[in-house]
């Protein structure tokens, strides 16, 4: 249900693993090994992580760009400048690294090779990234988090 906000946490640099229908304890159990703070919807499960004195952010609102100004209240999560040298893969949540344009011609389409000069390739799976419009629309969903309307 959130998976849209773990995918743009990902793509701005931040560690985000996105569990869907997965047993809440199973859930609690692995935000306490890991760490993790658990970002819901779920009342239930919000009572069940504060039991378990996890982190928790409890999102009330509907809209993403009030989801997201939900959790930087509550987590002091600094948003830092938009890059692919920042990213993470937004498939699998691992890091990503510079890989020469040269060496992932054959995995791209020849108009997103001839128009961009930088890559990233994910160091888990593989997935290719470049700075095309998801980049930009980010920046822009950033822009509308620094001046709420």
């Amino acid at each position: 249900m959130l998976g849209n906000i773990a995918k743009k946490l990902r793509l701005l640099g931040f560690d985000s693993e996105y569990l869907s229908d997965v047993d809440d304890s199973v859930l609690i159990e692995k935000s306490k090994n890991e760490n993790r703070v658990i970002i819901t919807k779920d009342s239930e499960l919000t009572n069940k992580a504060k039991k378990n004195n996890i982190s928790v952010v409890y999102l009330t609102q509907e809209n993403e760009i009030e989801q997201f100004l939900e959790i930087i209240k509550q987590t002091n999560l600094k948003l830092n400048g938009i890059s692919g040298d920042i990213a993470r893969c937004t498939k699998c949540n691992s890091l990503t690294s510079m890989v020469e344009k040269s060496k992932i011609s054959k995995n791209i389409p020849q108009g997103v090779f001839d128009n961009n000069e930088k890559f990233w390739r994910c160091e888990n799976c593989g997935q290719i990234y470049w700075e095309g419009t998801h980049i930009k629309n980010l920046q822009e969903f950033v822009k509308k988090l620094k001046r709420p309307s």
